[in-house]
């Protein structure tokens, strides 16, 4: 099993003020607001023209690296093939996909993600 990483899919900031963050993401920085799902109270903003986001959530102030991968599932058993351990089980997004977080050495999160029922291969 390989784990088949894609991309740096994201990275997510969790901010004390979500309102306050949003204008400074937005108007301060200028980027343009991509996403908005407000029953997780999570906001994405483009990042020139790679594809990948700046996500905000409220939060304790922090940081989360999102690895796209093209199955969270091999992915997952690859990496606890060599010892890594996963924060929970996996978890489903509804009409996103699958994903899965652990911690590197030094305690940074760090999500794999998957877009197969985005794309239609659940």
């Amino acid at each position: 099993m390989a784990l088949n990483i894609k991309k740096i899919d994201s990275v997510s900031i969790r901010v004390r003020d979500l309102d306050k963050a949003t204008k400074f993401y937005t108007e301060t920085l200028g980027l343009p607001e991509i996403f908005r799902m407000d029953e997780m109270n999570l906001r994405g903003y483009g990042v020139g023209d790679n594809g990948a986001s700046i996500n905000i959530e409220p939060g304790k102030a922090s940081m989360q690296l999102i690895i796209q991968v093209e199955r969270v599932d091999d992915a997952r058993k690859a990496l606890e093939a060599k010892s890594v351990k996963f924060d929970g089980p996996t978890q489903t997004i509804p009409n996103i996909g699958k994903a899965a977080d652990f911690k590197d050495p030094d305690g940074n999160e760090i999500l794999l993600m998957d877009y197969t029922i985005e794309h239609g291969q659940a």
